[in-house]
């Protein structure tokens, strides 16, 4: 427990869901983000800590870590606070972190650009923004594949929806790698864990993925681009997954497989496509800038490699 003036800051290991979801609820988390990123951490079974902030017997701070099996090497942080006080509860549940035993550098967050006030007071204590992430929203139509894409329609190229290749072990390893080096690639400053071949290919395949939807081009039998879609739980709505290529120079074919995915969203009667795309992934930018998305805020990841 530690005590500043007429703060109170004390770890909570076992922190009463609907005591939390009341204090984010009166402004503290002012948008549904916010919210379910301090609910899942605190619920996650890789919570790490929860600390609270008082004043005048009133909670107007918190502060909840986690860890991921799936990027491991970093600890994960969430902070709401009343937005009408001063920084001091920030401040003290920061240094709270800092010193809780066994924490592992760097520490990371996530916020809305629009987050002004948490965005400068990460900046001021020695966070730096290492990515940028836009949830913009896509519109489906009918697009005309062979007039947008002419320039590659003469490129031999054979076009594969992922339920088509379930039972090609040989089609499904060399999509599952290809994936798995892109993305390591993409998140070097949060590395992935060491999970085996079957980990992977079982985040490809699986309930989630709309392998209908979903589309790899091969060219001379090797898998040259790929796209996934997935299943929303939102009504009237699919997901764009993963996409990529072997080589950068086949950055054509990856928005000719996205532009079917659009087509297909449209023949099955679904009107938009949710796109989550990272400053850091070369590949969701080139969609982001080939595709009429709606604009959207960025959420901003900010990281503290040590703690000085």
């Amino acid at each position: 427990m530690m005590a500043m003036k007429e703060y109170l800051i004390q770890n909570n290991i076992s922190p009463g869901i609907d005591f939390l979801k009341d204090f984010l609820s009166k402004g503290a988390g002012n948008d549904d983000f916010t919210q379910n990123q301090i609910l899942g951490g605190v619920k996650s079974k890789n919570n790490f800590c929860t600390y609270e902030a008082y004043k005048e017997g009133n909670l107007v701070g918190l502060l909840t870590a986690w860890t991921s099996d799936f990027h491991p090497y970093c600890t994960y942080f969430s902070l709401a606070t009343n937005p009408f006080l001063d920084n001091k509860a920030e401040a003290l549940l920061l240094q709270s972190l800092y010193k809780t035993p066994g924490i592992r550098f760097p520490l990371q967050t996530l916020i809305w650009e629009t987050s002004y006030r948490l965005k400068t007071f990460y900046e001021d204590n020695e966070f730096v923004e290492i990515r940028r992430t836009y949830m913009p929203m896509l519109k489906s139509s009918k697009i005309e594949i062979n007039r947008v894409f002419a320039d590659i329609a003469s490129h031999k190229l054979t076009i594969k929806d992922l339920y088509s290749i379930k039972d090609n072990d040989l089609l499904k390893f060399k999509l599952t790698m290809l994936i798995k080096e892109n993305y390591s690639r993409t998140h070097s400053k949060n590395p992935v864990g060491e999970l085996d071949f079957l980990k992977w290919e079982k985040l490809i395949f699986n309930n989630e993925t709309n392998q209908n939807g979903s589309y790899i081009a091969l060219k001379d039998n090797e898998i040259i681009a790929y796209t996934l879609l997935h299943f929303s739980e939102t009504p009237n709505r699919f997901e764009f997954g993963w996409r990529g290529t072997k080589n950068y120079t086949d950055i054509r074919v990856m928005l000719m497989l996205t532009a079917l995915q659009v087509n297909f969203a449209a023949e099955n009667g679904v009107d938009f496509i949710e796109a989550e795309i990272d400053t850091t992934d070369h590949f969701a930018i080139e969609m982001l800038k080939f595709f009429p998305f709606s604009s959207a805020p960025a959420l901003l990841t900010f990281q503290k490699r040590e703690n000085r």
